[in-house]
C-alpha cells in the first residue's frame, strides 16, 4: 500500500499552532474576491490546493499557489480540510453539519461562505478540473505509439518459464497480424544457463520465424566499457544500473534497465518471464464512466480464489491484442480524456496527489499497466488485512474463503475500465513504457522494483500519468512459491512487515521537483537529493531509516484501527486477526532489527544491512544523476551499430 501523506498540520498537539497546513487546490485567482451567487448544487467537489495559517480571533490566512492570501473564517477553511472526496457540496456540508453537531444558523453561515471558498480555489469542482487540463491543449494531433519490442528480464535456471512467455507473446503478436522484436536480458551467473539461454533463443528465432535479440553479462560488460568511453558516466553506475555489484543475487530492475537503454528513443513492453499473454476482463467491467482518476491510494479491484484451479476456471478469458492494448493508452495526452467532461470521468478514488498533476500542462501516460491472474507476486498475504470496501467484502464472504485465500496465491487483481493516476500503484507483470523521451532507470536490485519504479517517475517527469489497461494477464510461477501468511507471526517470528521497496519508495516521495523543471532536471534532482541523503555520518542515516519506518508503520496501524472502528460489520474472524496483526508489531517495533526489511533480514546483521541501505541510498542517487547521458549516449550507441543486445545468431 501507498503511505498517505501527512502534515504536522494534521497532528495534534502545540506544534500543530506553528505549521502550515497545506491541500489541494486548482488554478485559483487571487485578486480580492467579490460578492458572487451561491454556487449551483451540482457537480463534485472537492478541496483544492491551499495552505493555511492560524491567525487568532477564529480566523487562518489562506495562501493559494499563486501567492495570494485571504483571510477566512477557520470553520470554513476547516470545512474545505474534511472535503477529502469528490461529492456534491450538498453532501460535504451535510455530512459535516451532522459530524460536529450543527444546528440552522451554523449551517446557514458555511453556505454564505462557499461562494468564496470557490472563488479562491479552496474548493474545486470536477468540472474545473476538466477546464484545467483542458486549457490550452490540442489532442487532435495524437498518433498512438506504434509498440515493436517486447522485453523479458531473466536469467539463471528459468529458461522453461522463458520460453512459455515468448511462444505465447510470439502466438498472440502473429495472431494480431504484428511484427515485433523480442528482447531477452539475461541475468545468469553460471555460464552454462547463459549458454543454454543462447542456444534454445537460437533454436526458437528459426521456428517462430521472430527477431531475438539477447543481452548476458558479457554483452552487458562490453557496453558498460562502451558508456564509459563516451564518458557517459561512471563505471561504477553503469555496473550498478546493469550488473549486481552488490551482490544481492535479484537484478530484474537491473534487466530493465538493459531494455530501457536498448530501446532508447522507443516505446516498448517490458513483461515477467512467468507471464503467460493469455488475457482476462475483470468481473463486472463496465464501460462507462470511460476513465477512472486515482491517487494516493491502492485502487484495484481484488477478487480471491481458494485455489489455482478455480482461478483458471473461473477467470473470463478474451481474445486481445496486448500490443494493442497498451498503444490505446500510451502516450496519450491527458487532454484527450477529459475533453468528454466530468461525466465520462470517476473522480471517486482521485486525491492530493491526482489534482497537483491536473494543474501541469501537456500531461501524457509514459506508462502503462495490466492487472494480473493467477499468484499475486507478493510474499505476503498478510497485506490481505488492509482490504477495505468491496475488496473485504469479497475476501471475507465466509471464514472457510478467507482462509484458503490467503494460502492459495491466486487472485484476480484489476480495473474495471481504464485509469490514470498516480505512483500508488505500478505491477511490472506486464507494462508498456512510452521511452521516446526520457524515462528513470528502474532500481537494479532486489524484489519489487517496479513499486519503486513508478515513485521514480513520479518524481523525475512531471507530465506523467500511470496508465492502467481493464485487462488482468496470467501470471503463474508454478507451484512450491511460499507466502507468508498471518498464522505465520509468532512469538518466535517476531518482524515488522515491509520490504526494502516500502522503504525507497519513501524516500523518492520526499523529493519536492523544482516548478518547471524537465524529466531530465527532475531525474538529476531526485538522485542528487537521495545522494546528499545518504552522504552522511552512518548514526544520521541509521536513524533517517528507523524515523521512516515508524512513520510507515505507525500510518498502517492506525490506518487499521480506525478500519476497527468503522467496518461495524466487517466479520469477527477479521477482526480478530487484526488485533492479532497490529499487537504482533507493536512488539516487534520493541525489537533491535525492527528497520531491517523483511527481503533484508537473512543477508546480515542488523548494522551490516544499515550499511547495505545507506551503499544502495547513494548509488540509486549516482546513477540518477548519471541516468540522461547514459540514454543518450545508448542511442548513439545504438544508431552508430553498437547496440547493447545482440541477435541470438551472432
Amino acid at each position: 500500500m501507498k503511505p498517505s501523506h501527512f502534515n504536522a498540520g494534521h497532528m495534534g498537539g502545540l506544534f500543530s499552532f506553528f505549521q502550515p497546513r497545506e491541500y489541494n487546490s486548482s488554478e485559483r485567482n487571487t485578486e480580492s474576491p467579490q460578492p458572487s451567487p451561491r454556487p449551483p448544487a451540482r457537480g463534485a467537489w472537492h478541496a483544492g490546493i491551499f495552505e493555511s495559517y492560524p491567525i487568532g480571533d477564529h480566523l487562518q490566512a489562506v495562501r493559494t499557489k499563486e501567492g495570494g492570501t485571504q483571510v477566512l473564517p477557520s470553520f470554513a477553511v476547516e470545512f474545505a480540510y474534511s472535503c477529502t472526496e469528490f461529492r456534491p457540496l450538498e453532501a460535504h456540508v451535510a455530512t459535516y453539519a451532522d459530524r460536529h453537531g450543527w444546528d440552522t444558523l451554523q449551517v446557514a453561515a458555511l453556505e454564505d461562505a462557499l461562494p468564496r471558498l470557490i472563488q479562491i480555489g479552496v474548493l474545486i469542482s470536477t468540472s474545473q478540473i476538466c477546464d484545467q487540463v483542458l486549457q490550452g491543449a490540442d489532442h487532435s494531433a495524437f498518433v498512438p505509439p506504434t509498440i515493436e519490442a517486447i522485453g523479458f528480464p531473466t536469467g539463471g535456471k528459468r529458461l522453461p518459464l522463458l520460453e512459455r512467455a515468448l511462444r505465447s507473446f510470439v502466438a498472440n503478436a502473429q495472431a494480431h497480424g504484428r511484427t515485433a522484436r523480442y528482447l531477452v536480458a539475461d541475468s545468469s551467473t553460471q555460464e552454462v544457463d547463459a549458454r543454454s539461454f543462447r542456444e534454445r533463443l537460437r533454436e526458437l528465432k528459426r521456428e517462430l520465424g521472430v527477431e531475438i535479440l539477447y543481452a548476458g553479462e558479457p554483452e552487458k560488460r562490453r557496453f558498460v566499457a562502451a558508456l564509459v568511453r563516451r564518458s557517459a558516466c561512471s563505471l561504477q553506475s553503469a555496473e550498478f544500473a546493469l550488473l549486481d555489484p552488490l551482490n544481492t543475487g535479484f537484478t530484474c530492475g537491473a534487466n530493465r534497465n538493459a531494455l530501457l537503454l536498448q530501446e532508447a528513443g522507443r516505446p516498448l513492453c517490458s513483461v515477467d518471464d512467468d507471464v503467460v499473454c493469455r488475457l482476462a476482463l475483470p468481473p463486472g467491467r463496465i464501460g462507462n464512466p470511460e476513465l477512472t482518476c486515482f491517487s494516493n491510494r491502492d485502487p484495484y479491484s481484488r477478487w480471491q480464489f481458494p485455489d489455482r484451479e478455480s482461478t483458471w476456471r473461473d477467470a473470463d478469458w478474451t481474445e486481445r491484442d496486448f500490443l494493442g492494448a497498451h498503444e490505446a493508452l500510451l502516450g496519450a495526452p491527458a487532454a484527450r480524456f477529459f475533453s468528454g467532461g466530468a461525466d465520462a470521468l470517476d473522480f471517486s478514488l482521485a486525491g492530493e496527489e491526482f489534482l497537483r498533476r491536473t494543474q501541469q500542462t501537456g500531461t501524457q501516460v509514459r506508462a502503462t499497466f495490466t492487472g494480473h491472474v493467477g499468484d499475486p507476486g507478493i510474499p505476503t498475504s498478510v497485506y490481505y488485512l488492509f482490504f477495505d470496501r468491496e475488496n473485504r467484502e469479497r475476501l471475507t464472504q465466509s471464514e472457510a474463503h478467507y482462509r484458503a485465500a490467503f494460502g492459495s496465491r491466486s487472485v484476480l487483481t484489476a480495473f474495471q475500465n481504464m485509469a490514470i493516476g498516480d505512483a500508488s500503484v505500478s505491477p511490472g507483470m506486464a507494462m508498456g513504457l512510452d521511452h521516446r523521451t526520457l524515462l528513470p532507470p528502474f532500481f537494479p536490485v532486489l524484489h519489487a522494483e517496479d513499486y519503486i519504479w513508478g515513485a521514480t517517475l513520479w518524481q523525475s517527469c512531471p507530465d506523467a500519468w500511470l496508465g492502467h489497461v481493464p485487462l488482468a494477464i496470467q501470471h503463474d510461477t508454478g507451484p512450491g512459491k511460499p507466502i507468508l501468511i498471518p498464522s505465520d507471526l509468532t512469538s518466535e517470528r517476531q518482524v515488522v512487515l515491509f520490504e526494502w521497496a516500502h522503504l525507497q519508495r519513501r524516500l523518492i516521495l520526499g523529493y519536492h521537483p523544482p516548478a518547471g523543471a524537465d524529466a531530465s532536471a527532475c531525474t538529476a534532482g531526485l538522485g542528487r537529493y537521495l545522494s546528499e541523503m545518504a552522504n552522511v555520518p552512518a548514526r544520521e542515516f541509521h536513524e533517517l531509516l528507523a524515523v521512516e519506518v515508524l512513520s510507515h508503520e505507525s500510518e498502517k496501524l492506525s490506518w487499521l484501527e480506525k478500519q476497527l472502528d468503522e467496518a461495524t460489520d466487517a466479520p469477527e474472524f477479521w477482526r480478530d486477526d487484526v488485533r492479532a496483526y497490529l499487537q504482533h508489531v507493536r512488539e516487534a517495533l520493541t525489537h533491535e532489527d525492527f528497520d531491517i526489511p523483511l527481503d533484508l533480514k537473512a543477508r546480515g546483521t542488523p548494522p551490516e544491512n544499515r550499511l547495505f541501505m545507506q551503499r544502495m541510498v547513494s548509488e540509486f542517487g549516482s546513477l540518477l544523476q548519471e541516468w540522461p547521458a547514459m540514454v543518450e549516449a545508448a542511442r548513439e550507441l545504438r544508431d552508430a551499430g553498437e547496440p547493447l543486445m545482440e541477435d541470438v545468431d551472432l
